[in-house]
């Protein structure tokens, strides 16, 4: 494999068919933080891999279009806000109550420190994961037109 890492070749996957379609919907950023600002809202999107690799999660969230002014005071600008600059909602994509409360992680290897937690599997394994994510866009999509901010 070209990739030294199975997080690697996950994070390529992610570029070539999640990152896509995030800019064919409007999205700016790069891995892990996507914003898309209109009139209305910016739409937030960000991946969170596991601390000890094998899995992601990927969260939505929105705020204003002025930018999000945190729990203590600070203004995180329009350009600069993600996902996990807003405390709640903040649903997981594929959670069984979205946009509720709950928890779904994206597998794609074990953990770094089990057995073949380092192999690098072949690309369409990962491909495969990246276009779950997709799948589970419209998730997003509904969350982001309803959610007032």
């Amino acid at each position: 494999s070209v990739f030294p890492s199975p997080r690697a070749a996950m994070d390529d996957a992610l570029k070539r068919v999640l990152v896509v379609e995030l800019r064919r919907r409007g999205f700016t950023g790069c891995l892990p933080h996507f914003r898309r600002r209109d009139a209305g809202r910016i739409s937030l999107l960000s991946v969170q891999h596991f601390s000890s690799g094998g899995s992601f999660v990927v969260e939505v969230a929105a705020c204003p279009p002025a930018g999000h002014v945190t729990s203590w005071g600070a203004d995180v600008a329009p350009s600069r806000v993600t996902a996990r600059d807003i405390n709640d909602p903040r649903p997981r994509l594929g959670n069984p109550n979205f946009p509720g409360f709950g928890d779904h992680w994206f597998v794609y290897g074990p953990r770094n420190y089990e057995t073949d937690g380092q192999t690098v599997l072949p690309d369409s394994h990962y491909v495969a994961v990246a276009e779950d994510v997709v799948v589970l866009l419209d998730q997003a999509e509904a969350f982001w037109s309803t959610t007032p901010v």
